[in-house]
């Protein structure tokens, strides 16, 4: 009876450390923050809850450390959280691995020597806070990425990579407290990334000082990644940005026109990434990069102008998408750290043709190369 007992009793003994080892998270009291850490790294498989069951369902193929399989959130307004995490989750099912959270910020005209936020289209600290927390819960990594709305000077021909405050110090005193607030909700919310200025291309050469003041002021109170996007056309002076040195990643904006004829194929869009890329110089890819806005409107021919918004007479073709993703993928990939696709627009209405590949067989090249046991 004795030896029966010590028997029953290492039986019992080890089922009990195999349940102690298979929710070993909820006996040490990690909970969701220790799942949150694994996923927005990109290791742990997507689940489904059937019953008390946890079954397996899929994982991306690469972590956002190894390379981060991104892509754009743009976000006007106060966004509807419902819908916000069923694409979040809907993102990670297709392989993505890590957003970046795009939301606008003003200034009354091209020279303005301040910037501000706006009550009614950028969306609050806690709403971006509960954002970030809903994609780190769906396992994506996330970036903060605040963009200069343009709406205000476009009646006088000008962008934002043409303003020209009248006061240069006033306005770097407005942004860099506007870039620091984001800053700190970057570091109590262990957001990846931060990106600190998107295609302000008229004061990046001019005010080096400035920015460099800024990463430092940044550094003090965020201990992540910083990032600057770069529009395609000033690339080629990247290397002689002394600023440059102090980021993590180099962003850029490739928004390269390829200047090839209808009905392209894959082929003839890769021969001529092929031929931009190597226009740029060797020392570029001493960095690491980020191409942090690539895509185009499902529209015949639209590679030709990436960044046009709207082809009032094209044709829609999904082809043409597929076939520029294909390429771009296949032409950048070997050569930076990460891709994010431009772009999905919360409440955006699903009739309207636009740069998103949700719901378009884009989705499916998108899986094939992001998504583990796809091909």
């Amino acid at each position: 009876m004795k030896s029966r007992k010590v028997i029953t009793f290492s039986i019992l003994t080890v089922l009990l450390l195999i349940l102690l080892f298979l929710n070993r998270d909820t006996f040490l009291g990690l909970g969701e923050a220790s799942s949150t850490n694994i996923d927005e790294m990109g290791f742990a498989p997507m689940v489904e809850i059937e019953g008390n069951q946890k079954i397996m369902k899929m994982r991306s193929k690469y972590s956002s450390d190894k390379f981060q399989a991104g892509m754009n959130i743009l976000i006007y307004g106060h966004p509807n959280m419902k819908e916000a995490k069923k694409v979040f989750e809907h993102l990670r099912s297709l392989g993505i691995n890590s957003i970046a959270l795009n939301f606008p910020f003003f200034q009354t005209d091209w020279q303005a020597s301040e910037v501000s936020t706006d009550q009614v289209d950028t969306p609050t600290m806690k709403e971006l806070r509960k954002l970030i927390e809903m994609a780190h819960d769906s396992g994506l990594s996330v970036m903060i990425r605040p963009i200069m709305d343009e709406q205000a000077f476009l009646s006088t021909n000008r962008w934002r990579g043409q303003i020209e405050p009248k006061n240069p110090d006033q306005w770097f005193d407005s942004y860099e407290a506007l870039i620091l607030s984001y800053a700190k909700l970057a570091e109590s919310t262990n957001t990846k990334s931060l990106n600190i200025g998107t295609e302000l291309s008229s004061l990046q050469n001019k005010y080096q000082n400035r920015w460099k003041a800024l990463i430092e002021s940044i550094r003090d109170v965020y201990s992540g990644e910083l990032i600057y996007s770069f529009n395609y056309d000033t690339v080629s002076g990247i290397p002689s940005i002394e600023f440059v040195h102090l980021l993590d990643h180099v962003g850029i904006d490739a928004y390269f026109p390829l200047n090839v004829p209808d009905n392209a194929s894959t082929e003839m869009l890769e021969e001529e990434w092929r031929k931009q890329l190597s226009n740029l110089q060797e020392s570029l890819w001493d960095k690491s990069i980020i191409v942090t806005e690539v895509g185009i409107l499902p529209i015949t021919g639209a590679y030709r102008t990436p960044y046009v918004w709207s082809f009032p007479n094209g044709t829609y073709d999904t082809q043409a998408q597929i076939n520029y993703y294909e390429a771009t993928f296949n032409m950048w990939k070997p050569k930076v750290d990460g891709i994010y696709w431009w772009v999905i627009a919360l409440d955006q209405d699903p009739d309207e043709i636009s740069y998103s590949p949700l719901t378009l067989p884009t989705e499916g090249l998108i899986k094939s190369h992001y998504l583990s046991g796809e091909e």
